[in-house]
């Protein structure tokens, strides 16, 4: 029977060969770092997939720049790298107050990247990036709120070839300032002193896998300082209303449906209650950290976050060139989803970090035309459009087709040009806020 450890050993020495900084720059494939943005962006994250290298960090920070401050959690999937690397982008990580997620542990010992939310979980481009090891422990630690198991560790060393070109004594004091700075940035990110001697103190073609109490004792959940403050800040629930509260979700869990719960109408009012003090709490920790990171920002970049000066307004009038134009010629030339409803055909496509969601319809039938064709579009803003935002939108559209012929100038505004009608809306409530949504519909 194989132990863990040997398990990940094979699973590394498979996918990379375990040669300079775990991976061999030929073999693996360089970091792919990319933003995921869902539907009209209420949700962003980066991924960092891949062997990470000189520049990564650049375009890492580009993407966080591009998305002024909307990007929470960086999700981690890659074998190791460059070191220095790696620091760089696990300090800015922690200045900017961001979490990370690396891979789950299964039952068999491997690294497990699944998608359980129907899309939600970003997972890696290539299978054999599902790992977070070497370097990849060294952004992760970055992280202010960490999520996921499997960690591998070693102390970081040389590109092969140039430091067996060193005399013996350059070799050993390169060898000394290298271990030094790994020393020093773990002491930084609150790392144990135990744990730092098990990193430095395996070797290089070796793969330690941290066991999963380590894991959940110093690499899981929020920083101890964090999830004390906010805990402390955020507070509803007395330990009386808490104790109940699990007596009452003990008692539905073991019956077979609420109304079997055999609870009594002050008990369900009780329930009522305890969890609405429980949804406070949540929006508050919420609400804070999303105050925490654009003040991160701000102190990182010199500069608040908004969601107008990197937003392109002439991407909701430009929507009105896909009227009339097929699904397969669209799919052709640019990248939608296709999806069919019972009463329309429609093709979507998530926000980027400077353009809105966008949907477009053949509606025309309830029975989808053969070639489908456009016939509307929608566009839809990131929750929460700042006032400034808004006046950009309005600006940019009569720049375009001219003053409003309706509308109520507040909330609705209306366009009547050649061949489409346009509306406008402020949409006062929505599951993540309010929005700005615009409809070109061919005449």
């Amino acid at each position: 029977m194989l132990s863990r450890n040997q398990v990940a050993i094979q699973f590394l020495l498979r996918a990379c060969q375990l040669t300079m900084f775990l991976c061999l720059a030929n073999q693996a494939t360089a970091a792919d770092i990319r933003p995921l943005i869902y539907d009209t962006g209420e949700y962003r994250e980066v991924v960092i997939e891949g062997t990470i290298e000189a520049g990564d960090f650049e375009k890492f920070i580009k993407i966080i720049r591009d998305n002024e401050g909307q990007i929470s959690m960086v999700y981690i999937f890659s074998a190791g790298g460059d070191f220095y690397e790696a620091m760089k982008i696990g300090r800015a990580m922690r200045a900017l107050e961001l979490g990370s997620h690396v891979p789950m542990l299964n039952s068999s010992g491997h690294p497990s990247c699944i998608d359980d939310l129907g899309g939600l979980v970003p997972t890696p481009s290539d299978p054999n990036n599902c790992i977070a090891a070497s370097a990849a422990f060294f952004i992760h630690i970055g992280s202010v709120s960490r999520s996921g198991n499997f960690l591998v560790v070693h102390r970081p060393y040389f590109e092969k070839g140039k430091f067996g070109e060193l005399s013996e004594a350059d070799a050993k004091k390169a060898f000394d300032d290298l271990q030094d700075a790994a020393r020093k940035y773990m002491n930084e990110m609150g790392v144990p002193k135990h744990i730092q001697e098990d990193v430095l103190g395996t070797a290089s073609d070796n793969a330690l896998v941290l066991d999963e109490k380590t894991v959940k004792t110093y690499f899981s959940g929020e920083l101890p300082y964090r999830h004390e403050w906010i805990i402390n800040k955020c507070s509803r629930l007395s330990d009386d209303e808490m104790g109940r509260y699990e007596n009452y979700s003990q008692r539905l869990l073991r019956s077979i449906d609420a109304e079997h719960a055999n609870m009594s109408k002050e008990e369900w009012a009780d329930l009522d209650a305890i969890q609405k003090k429980q949804k406070e709490q949540t929006d508050c920790a919420v609400s804070i950290d999303r105050q925490r990171r654009i003040e991160a920002y701000e102190k990182y970049f010199g500069v608040k976050p908004n969601d107008f000066s990197n937003h392109d307004f002439s991407k909701w009038n430009e929507a009105k060139k896909y009227l009339g134009k097929s699904f397969d010629e669209i799919l052709g030339e640019e990248k939608f989803v296709e999806k069919d409803d019972k009463d329309e055909s429609k093709l979507m496509r998530s926000a980027t970090a400077n353009a809105p969601y966008v949907a477009l319809y053949d509606s025309l039938s309830l029975k989808p035309r053969v070639p489908r064709v456009v016939s509307s579009a929608s566009l839809i803003s990131t929750p929460n459009p700042s006032a400034e935002f808004q006046q950009h939108l309005i600006k940019s559209l009569e720049d375009v087709w001219g003053k409003q012929v309706g509308g109520n100038g507040t909330t609705i505004w209306r366009w009547d040009n050649e061949g489409f009608w346009a509306t406008l809306k402020l949409e006062p409530t929505s599951a993540t806020g309010s929005y700005m949504s615009l409809k070109i519909d061919e005449k």
